[in-house]
């Protein structure tokens, strides 16, 4: 039976068992992170770190991290994982718990959010609450999120997914919530393959660690960096970013 943790996921052990199976897939993490790394600054607000993973790779660029996560399973690896590095700060709360103010005045001038905004409900706030607590004078918001919507099916609600995106969705709530987009791009085009195998297939509603380390091994090297070339017009995923739009004098 499949499974619906949208309104459960930050109470279940699930979503750190999934991260560590992903966590398998350094060649694709190491895809992601270079995407990330050239506009990480130097105070840097990862909202929703799991358990660590991109983390320990941000810490290697950044100066301070801080890293907000609401899963207690979650939040309890990456400290374990990060133990002894007084550089980063976990936080175990929710977005919406957080105060604005006291985020303002930490001057982020870097807001990641890797593979979260989609299990937010109102993905708008959110951005607007980053839009406001980021630096205004260059301060980049890095989103990276699912994509293609007619694909969301019970893999998507088993991982607490609200939504996919398009480029027109995403740019649509950037919009709205006062972020001006600087880039956007699709990524990992044959990751669309593994997803539509499992979405029409197999029917798995979680990531299996042979199909992570096939995809690691045998594609992800070689296909990975072909979109360094070549951008593909359509993916698995959907990086963005975005910056605060200047207030009207």
């Amino acid at each position: 039976m499949n499974v619906d943790h949208r309104y459960t996921q930050t109470q279940k052990r699930y979503a750190a068992d999934d991260l560590e199976t992903m966590s398998e897939a350094r060649n694709y993490q190491a895809h992601i992170f270079g995407l990330v790394r050239p506009h990480v600054g130097s105070h840097v607000l990862e909202v929703g770190c799991g358990i660590g993973t991109m983390t320990s790779q941000l810490l290697d660029h950044a100066r301070q991290v801080v890293c907000i996560e609401p899963n207690l399973n979650c939040a309890t690896r990456a400290r374990e994982a990060l133990a002894g590095n007084e550089r980063v700060t976990i936080r175990v709360c929710h977005l919406e718990e957080c105060n604005r103010g006291e985020l303002q005045a930490q001057r982020f001038d870097t807001i990641v959010c890797v593979n979260v905004l989609e299990h937010i409900e109102d993905d708008v706030r959110a951005l607007a609450l980053f839009r406001d607590v980021v630096a205004p004078a260059g301060g980049k918001v890095l989103i990276f999120v699912p994509a293609v919507q007619r694909l969301y099916g019970p893999h998507d609600a088993a991982l607490g997914h609200h939504r996919r995106y398009s480029k027109q969705t995403l740019r649509a709530a950037f919009a709205a919530a006062g972020l001006d987009v600087v880039s956007m791009r699709y990524t990992n085009p044959i990751g669309l393959v593994g997803w539509m195998y499992n979405l029409y297939v197999s029917g798995n509603t979680e990531h299996t660690t042979g199909q992570v380390r096939l995809f690691d091994r045998l594609v992800a090297p070689w296909a990975l960096p072909i979109e360094r070339v070549v951008p593909p017009p359509i993916g698995l995923s959907l990086f963005a970013v975005g910056r605060a739009r200047p207030h009207a004098a």
